[in-house]
């Protein structure tokens, strides 16, 4: 069987090249998206919004942790716990913060949010949204704030027409990803999860179930809900090889996640893969010498398995059930890691078990390579799988204002000797002067394993 990953590099990874990749047909999505999204000042502006608005919120509450009213510092100190560890890289150095009042409780702010860094719910995010005339934009506000899941409207950038519908929804308690599904098809927009900055992008050209148009005539999509998870059944294709005198069968099946988990690593269970003809007769897979488990990176909440059988006989009009097993690694906590300038060298930094070291910044003309080694407890398997799921840790600068230049250069692997493993980051083009700059870092604390299983049944052959 031919197990393949096909995932998205940064540009200037080069030394990064982790399962099989490749441009398979349908993905220059993965590919065009995050070009057009680097050259639009408009998204780019769109994000710096969001995070100054983000940034404004918590500052405006901090200013209330010491107000004059009980009830309004319980508030504010309920409020910023409520937004949730991001907030962290925001608060305020306690160094530099005057009051007791307002120490204490940002250390009590500090230490709830540090506790829920460690906690994720490995089940799908539930939505409940009901009512008539729920425009579009309204919608995917309510669907990224109860379930903290990131979704971009690309429709502009794309250069798409922009509506906004006016919806009739019943979602009670729908799983997160069924729920936007069910939002598009009714407001004729299209979802890709192949954005390039992590969210679920919106996009032009879907369909409703209801219109009249050609479009809604084609074969409804094959797609299972499993958990936080999304699987499509996108092609099936048939080859025979004259020469070698073989015939195979190719399925190409696309898994996706909720953007809030970030996994790590998937690994599919080649020896669990069963599948049947509709005349109950196994169809084998094709074994090859290739490795089962892929770094995931974290530009796309998606990947795409493909899987090589032996092809069924003639006689066979579909496969009657089709079953596979694998399991993703997904962070269960992330830290933060601020470092005040990143014009020091040998600053480290340490939260419970995991320390990290800023070596140093080098400047070459217009690219910055920042040097960073991880420290983490524990050796052999336990840290493989860590060493493998740091490839997709988050880095970015960070101005005094709070405003952010993200990591745009690529990365590599300097090192690795016991617990520890060293990184170069590349920044291109960052304005200004390292001393201008904070660095801020995310790794995991912990991992935990979820188990992703999935049957599609009666699937027609070519």
């Amino acid at each position: 069987m031919r197990f393949d990953l096909i995932g998205t590099p940064k540009h200037g990874d080069s030394d990064m090249r982790l399962g099989s990749l490749r441009l398979s047909q349908g993905r220059w999505i993965a590919w065009v998206f995050p070009l057009l999204l680097a050259g639009l000042p408009q998204a780019r502006g769109q994000a710096a919004a969001s995070d100054a608005a983000l940034r404004d919120r918590v500052l405006q509450l901090v200013d209330r942790l010491d107000a004059e009213k009980p009830e309004a510092r319980e508030a504010a100190t309920a409020s910023l716990i409520k937004l949730g560890p991001k907030v962290l890289p925001l608060l305020p150095d306690p160094a530099k913060v005057q009051g007791r009042e307002r120490k204490d409780r940002l250390e009590r702010i500090r230490a709830a949010l540090r506790k829920a860094e460690d906690e994720i719910n490995p089940a799908a995010t539930r939505v409940t949204l009901q009512g008539k005339g729920i425009r579009l934009s309204e919608a995917l506000q309510q669907l990224q704030k109860q379930t903290g899941n990131a979704i971009t409207d690309l429709r502009e950038q794309l250069g798409a027409e922009v509506t906004n519908p006016a919806l009739d929804l019943d979602l009670r308690d729908k799983p997160f990803l069924e729920a936007l599904d069910q939002v598009a098809r009714q407001a004729e927009v299209a979802i890709s999860f192949y954005t390039g900055d992590g969210s679920i992008g919106i996009t032009g050209g879907g369909s409703s179930d209801d219109s009249p148009t050609p479009r809604t005539r084609a074969p409804q999509p094959m797609i299972q809900y499993s958990g936080p998870f999304r699987i499509e059944l996108k092609q099936i294709g048939l080859m025979r090889d004259f020469q070698a005198g073989s015939a195979v069968a190719n399925l190409q099946l696309e898994v996706a996640w909720e953007p809030r988990l970030r996994p790590m690593l998937l690994k599919h269970k080649a020896d669990e893969l069963k599948v049947l003809d509709d005349r109950k007769k196994p169809i084998k897979p094709q074994v090859q010498m290739q490795s089962d488990e892929v770094v995931i990176r974290p530009e796309n909440p998606v990947a795409e398995i493909n899987l090589s059988l032996e092809a069924p006989e003639r006689a066979a009009a579909k496969i009657a059930s089709l079953r596979v097993q694998a399991e993703l690694t997904i962070p269960a906590g992330i830290k933060t890691f601020k470092f005040p300038s990143l014009a020091q060298e040998n600053v480290t930094v340490k939260q419970g078990d995991v320390s990290v070291t800023l070596g140093g910044t080098e400047v070459d003309e217009q690219v910055w390579k920042v040097n960073v080694e991880l420290a983490y407890p524990g050796e052999g398997p336990a840290f493989e799988t860590y060493r493998q799921g740091l490839f997709n840790n988050r880095i970015w600068l960070q101005r005094a204002d709070g405003s952010r230049f993200e990591h745009n250069g690529g990365f590599s692997n300097t090192g690795s000797d016991g617990g520890k493993l060293g990184f170069e980051y590349l920044f291109v083009d960052a304005p200004g002067k390292p001393a201008d700059y904070q660095l801020v870092y995310e790794t995991p604390s912990k991992v935990i394993t979820l188990p992703l299983q999935f049957e599609f049944k009666d699937v027609p052959l070519p």
